[in-house]
């Protein structure tokens, strides 16, 4: 049964939708050890239409001191990219995301592509997939 907050949920994603969605490749990929990743044959190439955001991180990475040794710690400088699809899309898809398979935005210069990293379900059906830049073959 739906309830009054499933239907704002859904209004407010179709908005979102319209207003910053873009479209993008999903390329579901099988993953074997030792072996370059290759299209999977079980799971059909999908066009979705999600919300990408990538912005700046700072991480800090702690490493062992003893005595005297310096205690500092080092600082990374890297950048978060994800992707949201929102509960309408996910279930139109005919294959979900998965860890390996990689996103292409088509409407952006270059065609830039990502690999999934990390796929994270909400308990409202959308899902939010965790990026990382993957590099085109020479």
């Amino acid at each position: 049964m739906a309830s009054m907050f499933h239907d704002f949920d859904a209004a407010i994603s179709g908005v979102i939708k319209d207003a910053f969605a873009e479209v993008a490749i999903h390329q579901p990929r099988v993953s074997v050890q030792y072996v370059a990743r290759a299209a999977d044959p079980e799971r059909p190439l999908n066009l979705i239409y999600g919300v990408f955001s990538a912005g700046p991180a700072d991480d800090q990475l702690k490493g062992n001191a003893r005595g005297s040794e310096f205690s500092g710690t080092t600082r990374l400088a890297s950048a978060n990219a994800e992707f949201w699809i929102a509960k309408a899309e996910v279930a139109a898809l005919t294959a979900l995301p998965a860890k390996g398979d990689t996103i292409t935005l088509t409407s952006r210069t270059g065609n830039l592509t990502y690999a999934v990293t990390s796929v994270q379900h909400t308990n409202m059906g959308d899902l939010n997939l965790i990026l990382i830049r993957e590099d085109q073959p020479l």
